[in-house]
């Protein structure tokens, strides 16, 4: 692996990607997967994959390595991260595999690793599966003791929706006669979106919903990837419009009104309904929109703030016995019905809050307290990322400003806040600001990506 081609590979506590063909190669699938199956020490795991082109290439190297480690190989075939991690926890299994880079663009790929609650690796199993993989010490079972293949059924797609559906008000979503479009963007969701609408009694009209892993724009539920679906919410009078990752884990919103709404808010629409109705602490990161923090003080429901990455998010989740956790990447989990991000499960809770309160979606996005967010991405080299961030921190600290260094660098004003770090799955430095109004943003924004770009190009 060449040094130029370093940025394009991120490996995390929660697994690894990065670009097929330039540092995501077989070889180095087969090694994180056999440091998977090791730590495992047998058992089944479940195998699924999103839609991409590289999947089954990087399926087939998984599988080898966890049968050569004795583990027994489920493979899901397509199969949304949700939908697999449910399976794992209902199953008994070991863990799992989720083949997808999620929001990232098509060339890239990787492998997401669950552990036996369904949820993804704490950090401190993450780091074993690391140490085993820098060991490159492997469980190596000989031919009496490799582990078998079987193909997962169809069958065991429709228990997850059995389960969803009994979790959800099915009954007052249907009786609400609602029309909602969605667009999985040609993703891993695309199978079962037909079916989970029709349970809902929900008036389906899809876009980019085969299965194909063409992606008609960047898989990433942000407004600017909710054009198609804007466009023809007035003339088809829909209820809603859903947005989602390829691997169905994140979701943004349109309004009936035709407003896409930023991806911040999935989490706070979920929060204002469920936190109406039950107590629980709220988990998130340290960047998220400060339109939760509002909502949780409204309900005096604690909030918890953790490191970037949904590893961090739902560890503490469940250590903390809370109610749900999310992020601001339109990111929700409910701990009573699973310990995943889920894309369906955030539908599904937005159209229940609608048709219970008899609110169009626009009426719960108007009730939310709202602030105008800018997320920005500076590309960085690796090896620089770290030194602009920590730049960013000298500048605030010479200013006399109080700092959070929960994960980069966070600083809040009474009317705004701003958060910069190092990516940990793309070659870049984000700084996500927060105020007011637009202009503040904006304004903060600018000062900051100067204070990265003098150092990246330093």
């Amino acid at each position: 692996m060449q040094t130029a081609d370093l940025k394009f590979l991120r490996i995390s506590v929660a697994g690894v990607r990065g670009v097929v063909g330039q540092t995501l190669a077989p070889e180095l699938m087969i090694d994180f997967a056999a440091a998977f199956g090791t730590y495992l020490a047998g058992g089944e795991v479940l195998v699924g994959v999103d839609t991409r082109f590289s999947g089954e290439m990087i399926r087939r190297a998984a599988v080898s390595a966890l049968l050569a480690c004795g583990c027994d190989a489920t493979d899901l075939g397509i199969c949304p991260t949700p939908v697999l991690q449910w399976l794992v926890r209902q199953r008994k299994a070991a863990g799992g595999i989720s083949i997808s880079a999620g929001h990232n663009a098509a060339e890239w790929n990787g492998l997401n690793f669950i552990n036996a609650d369904g949820a993804y690796l704490t950090p401190q199993q993450g780091q074993e599966v690391l140490d085993i993989f820098h060991s490159h010490e492997f469980e190596r079972k000989g031919w009496r003791g490799v582990g078998k293949l079987q193909q997962g059924e169809d069958a065991t797609r429709k228990l997850y929706l059995d389960a969803l559906c009994g979790y959800l008000d099915t009954k007052a979503i249907r009786a609400a006669n609602l029309t909602g479009i969605v667009d999985p963007c040609n993703g891993a969701g695309a199978p079962l979106l037909a079916e989970f609408a029709e349970r809902l009694g929900l008036r389906l009209i899809p876009i980019n919903c085969e299965p194909s892993g063409i992606f008609p724009h960047d898989p990433e539920p942000r407004p600017r990837n909710a054009r198609q679906i804007a466009a023809i919410m007035k003339p088809v009078h829909a209820h809603a419009g859903f947005l989602f990752n390829s691997d169905m884990s994140r979701v943004s919103v349109v309004s009936n009104v035709g407003e896409t709404v930023t991806e911040e808010y999935s989490f706070p629409l979920v929060a204002a309904y469920l936190l109406a109705r039950r107590s629980g602490a709220v988990v998130t990161n340290c960047c998220s929109t400060r339109t939760l923090d509002d909502i949780a003080k409204k309900h005096g429901a604690r909030v918890i703030k953790t490191p970037v990455g949904p590893a961090f998010i739902i560890a503490s989740l469940l250590e903390e016995g809370g109610l749900m956790a999310g992020d601001g990447s339109g990111s929700v989990a409910v701990a009573e019905f699973s310990p995943a991000m889920d894309g369906f499960l955030t539908m599904g809770l937005i159209l229940e809050a609608m048709a219970t309160q008899q609110r169009t979606l626009a009426k719960l996005i108007d009730e939310l307290p709202r602030y105008h967010i800018v997320k920005d991405k500076i590309y960085c080299p690796a090896a620089k990322a770290y030194r602009a961030v920590n730049a960013v921190r000298q500048h605030f600290q010479r200013q006399g400003l109080p700092l959070d260094l929960t994960d980069g660098v966070r600083v809040d004003w009474k009317d705004a806040w701003v958060h910069v770090r190092a990516s940990a799955t793309e070659p870049l430095v984000r700084v996500i600001c927060e105020a007011k109004t637009r202009a503040k943003a904006l304004e903060i924004a600018a000062g900051l990506e100067k204070v990265v770009q003098e150092r990246v190009q330093a």
